[in-house]
């Protein structure tokens, strides 16, 4: 079966090079949207065989969507410049693509069908899968704080399509997920001055779409919104657990709450 591996960039020179490393030799087909990176990245993407469509910068969902309407392959593989595959689950996406049987996941009772009800299914054929998630802070890894998650990142061409959020956004599959046992390690918080501009960044999208939608700010929004979030990520979450690195978090997406209020209230 026929992989294509789909990838964004933009001056991603440091980053993207070990997301290549781990995927080199599992995919038939890279497609990377790219968004005038000037730091090499380009050069390095030619090493990796990679077929490069320049995009502007803009909506993650979109880019990546136009790129799952040019892939090639049967199976698609959604990546992030920051993830990486590890091993254990390169060998099965491995064996899953060189194999007749689409079923390398969990056990046929694990799977799950979306749409329509989510309910138990073990008769119809699998056409995606989830893929744990391994956060990495400064380098650590974190367990709490809401960091431990799956994500439909796997998934057979024609059955998946991507959300139009501005960031965050996710694969929509019509049809029955099976998931993966191996990780996708995730080094999305590398360092403080990263991580403010990557959330201011986010943020600022976030408030683009909030006015859109003619949201209004009010006192509770610029206020409080932004403590609950700490609360919920370090308290309730039990991001207290994960120490300085789970109090380094729930701060920062504190401060992308409060931030988005505050520019939606000028812009």
């Amino acid at each position: 079966m026929y992989l294509t591996i789909i990838v964004l960039t933009r001056n991603s020179l440091n980053l993207v090079k070990d997301m290549l490393e781990s995927v080199w030799g599992l995919y038939d087909e890279l497609l990377v949207g790219d968004a005038g990176s000037t730091d090499g990245t380009l050069d390095l993407l030619k090493k990796y065989s990679a077929t490069i469509v320049h995009q502007k910068e803009g909506n993650l969902g979109q880019r990546k969507q136009e790129l799952i309407k040019k892939a090639s392959g049967d199976w698609i593989l959604v990546l992030d410049s920051d993830e990486r595959v590890s091993p254990e689950l390169y060998q099965q996406i491995k064996s899953f693509t060189h194999s007749p049987r689409r079923s390398h996941g969990l056990s046929a009772s694990r799977r799950i069908s979306l749409p329509p009800s989510g309910v138990v299914n073990t008769v119809r054929q699998c056409v995606a899968y989830r893929i744990p998630y391994q956060n990495y802070v400064f380098g650590k890894p974190v367990y709490y704080g809401g960091e431990i998650y799956s994500k439909v990142r796997l998934f057979q061409r024609g059955h998946g399509r991507i959300s139009n959020e501005p960031i965050h956004e996710e694969i929509i599959v019509n049809g029955v997920i099976d998931e993966f046992l191996g990780v996708i390690h995730h080094h999305s918080y590398r360092s403080l001055r990263q991580v403010m501009t990557k959330f201011f960044k986010y943020a600022y999208l976030v408030a683009i779409e909030k006015k859109k939608n003619r949201e209004t700010v009010s006192l509770a929004k610029l206020f409080l919104y932004g403590p609950h979030m700490v609360w919920a990520r370090f308290i309730k979450e039990k991001g207290y657990k994960d120490g300085f690195h789970g109090l380094v978090l729930a701060l920062s997406f504190g401060y992308m709450e409060a931030l988005t209020y505050w520019l939606l209230l000028f812009i």
